[in-house]
């Protein structure tokens, strides 16, 4: 089955089912790679929104994390 929140990391869980929405760094992140088939985007770069809050202010992910090994995607 399909897990109900997607988390690309620290600052981005994702609810399936409702709009979410991102800074244009995380759009690509998301439209321009693996994880693009299980979203749907919506908008364009013809408007800038700011920074969006929590987005820059800290790092994504814990210092020093490792990536699990046996686990692929």
């Amino acid at each position: 089955g399909s897990e109900a929140v997607f988390a690309l990391d620290k600052h981005h869980h994702i609810e399936a089912g409702r709009l979410f929405p991102v800074c244009g760094n995380t759009w690509r992140m998301l439209s321009e790679t693996r994880f693009a088939p299980y979203f749907r985007f919506y908008g364009d770069f013809d408007r800038h929104y700011g920074v969006f809050a929590g987005c820059g202010s800290s790092l994504p992910f814990d210092e020093g994390a490792q990536a699990s090994e046996g686990r692929c995607c």
